[in-house]
């Protein structure tokens, strides 16, 4: 097994901080004798370090072609990262799996334009247009296989709801301003809007229909159900 990654203690909110410090090993952030290390320059080694344990999962994912034969082990083995720093970070290989499946996902827009319901839309739209590569494609067949195990789900749809909240307080914000049907159930308007979106770009469905402008076409359509004469302005 390759040397384990180095790594600074930060845990995410969901992982409890481990303050134990072995080998007689003085905690990162200080020195032996106690003054303060200087910060470390470039992307924090935590990150790194759970970057490689999500590539690595990545990767065992799309060679095996499912979910079922990658181990925390192997994960372990591939990315150079121990099993304690491993379970630091997450609490089980499901919920390891569904981080990385997540982070492959394009981000969620860093803002919006909020000119009008469309704009938002198209925009939140084309932000999740993406070309994937090989290892990825095939990650995103497993994932849907991988559904069917209840706690890879409940770690997945964790994950997925703050997308689709996202979509969800968009819709809400043009609500506010007259853009949106009153009576529109907003959940279901965000799988209307979103599944589309995942079957066309996201899945590869319905090649014949990926256009520069299908996105838009997309987008008009639905704004003309769920949207006022207000939206299409």
């Amino acid at each position: 097994m390759p040397p384990e990654l180095s790594e600074t203690p930060t845990v995410p909110d969901h992982a409890a901080p481990d303050r134990t410090v072995t080998d007689g090993a003085a905690e990162d952030g200080a020195t032996p004798d106690g003054a303060a290390a200087p910060a470390p320059k470039g992307r924090p080694r935590s990150e790194a370090v759970s970057q490689a344990i999500l590539e690595a999962a990545l990767d065992l994912i799309a060679e095996h072609e499912n979910t079922t034969d990658v181990s925390v082990e192997a994960i372990a083995e591939r990315s150079g990262v121990s099993k304690a720093s491993i379970y630091r970070r997450w609490s089980s290989k499901e919920e390891i799996i569904a981080a990385a499946m997540e982070c492959i996902k394009a981000p969620l827009p860093a803002e919006m334009p909020r000119t009008s319901l469309r704009d938002d839309l198209v925009h939140l739209g084309h932000s999740m247009v993406r070309t994937y590569g090989e290892r990825d494609t095939k990650v995103l067949r497993c994932m849907m296989v991988a559904m069917k195990d209840p706690e890879y789900k409940r770690h997945h749809d964790r994950l997925v709801e703050r997308r689709r909240r996202f979509v969800r307080d968009t819709l809400a914000y043009w609500a506010e301003r007259g853009q949106v049907r009153p009576d529109l159930d907003l959940h279901l308007a965000v799988a209307m809007i979103v599944s589309p979106m995942l079957t066309i770009y996201v899945y590869g469905h319905y090649a014949e229909l990926q256009a520069p402008d299908t996105v838009e076409q997309i987008v008009d359509a639905l704004v003309g159900g769920i949207g006022t004469a207000l939206a299409s302005g």
